[in-house]
């Protein structure tokens, strides 16, 4: 009798409860706050993937999300809020990471892969172009390329959007902007039902906002893209040039964009334009798995589960097996071997989710 050994599998530790956001915009993305010490916190779940280098970080890491975020030079910016107001609102099973690309005065068409060039080509400014080149002169590229290093670790869930300052006045910045979200989407196999886009006013009249005439623009956002939610800037507190904010303000205008991110993830809020929304815990399911031989793998879960699907490295769902409830199962480990990192995805009846990277 042939006896097949049972053999340990190996994983890539891919966190389905790792949230990842990508954070593109100009220099209010960036951020201007002045950081106080109080402004530095110690979560081991609010993380940043740094996609420049510096005395404080190096491309491609994580780093704990301490200000400041976008570059080392930078200041306090509405990302530090986003992510301690989403920490806030569920439970330490859940982490929350995200990618800050951001320079300065910049133009939407910076951040169009098909019109970056023709653009930066035009910069007169050292600084801008000094900045661009922290981004290896294609910031849409620098993120892409972190996004696709970060979705080894977590779930892309959102993306967040502060521009137009600069150009966010007629339906050009609309269709460049829908545009650019498509493009993400596509490059990184994101599924756009999944992934809402954020973005946020511009300083408003209420601040004698010098750019306030951009916001009837921002907000007619949703209507050409209809997954699209904007944060309102009515009250944030803007700063002497009433063109960025301070960090009181964005303290308020990162808040309601985590509030409106919740929102748009499914979630319920109680409480208005506050830091708290309501918490809720997360179903999970655990699977343990095991190669079985080279050709099949063993799995049980801890609870019924509903599905298995078969997902390559960059997203695709490449096969959907459904379950009656089964907790142990044997999946053929050879069903596409041309892909060297198959990613095998458990979803239990509770709509929790676990994977697995079977890595060739």
């Amino acid at each position: 009798m042939f006896l097949m050994a049972l053999m340990p599998l190996t994983m890539m530790a891919k966190d389905d409860f790792f949230y990842i956001f990508l954070c593109i915009g100009q220099s209010n993305m960036v951020g201007q706050g002045k950081i106080s010490p109080s402004d530095y916190i110690d979560d081991p779940n609010f993380l940043s993937l740094s996609a420049v280098d510096g005395p404080d970080r190096k491309i491609g890491e994580w780093r704990k999300a301490q200000p400041p975020l976008c570059r080392s030079n930078t200041g306090m910016s509405l990302v530090d809020f986003f992510g301690r107001t989403m920490r806030k609102n569920f439970n330490d099973k859940v982490r929350i990471g995200v990618i800050h690309v951001a320079v300065d005065g910049c133009a939407i068409d910076l951040f169009d892969k098909d019109g970056y060039k023709a653009y930066t080509d035009t910069i007169k400014p050292d600084w801008l172009k000094n900045e661009i080149a922290a981004y290896g002169g294609n910031p849409y590229g620098r993120l892409i390329e972190m996004a696709r290093k970060a979705q080894q670790d977590g779930v892309i869930r959102g993306i967040l959007l502060h521009q137009g300052e600069t150009d966010a006045y007629n339906d050009r910045w609309l269709q460049k902007v829908k545009k650019i979200y498509g493009d993400i989407i596509s490059d990184l196999n994101l599924d756009p039902k999944k992934v809402p886009l954020v973005v946020g006013e511009t300083v408003g009249t209420d601040q004698n906002g010098v750019c306030a005439h951009a916001n009837p623009t921002i907000n007619r956002l949703p209507s050409v893209l209809p997954n699209a939610y904007v944060a309102s800037s009515v009250g944030c507190e803007a700063g002497p040039d009433h063109v960025h904010f301070t960090t009181a303000g964005y303290r308020t205008l990162g808040t309601r964009y985590a509030i409106k991110m919740l929102q748009a993830m499914g979630f319920e809020i109680t409480d208005g334009f506050t830091e708290q929304a309501q918490h809720l815990e997360k179903p999970s399911i655990d699977v343990e798995a095991s190669l079985v031989g080279n050709d099949v793998l063993h799995a049980v879960a801890n609870g019924p589960l509903d599905k298995v699907e078969y997902v390559s490295f960059s997203g695709n769902v490449l096969k959907t097996i459904p379950l009656n409830g089964e907790q142990e199962v044997n999946l053929d480990a050879n069903l596409f071997p041309e892909e060297q990192h198959l990613v095998i995805v458990f979803y239990g009846k509770n709509g929790a989710s676990s994977s697995v990277d079977l890595t060739r």
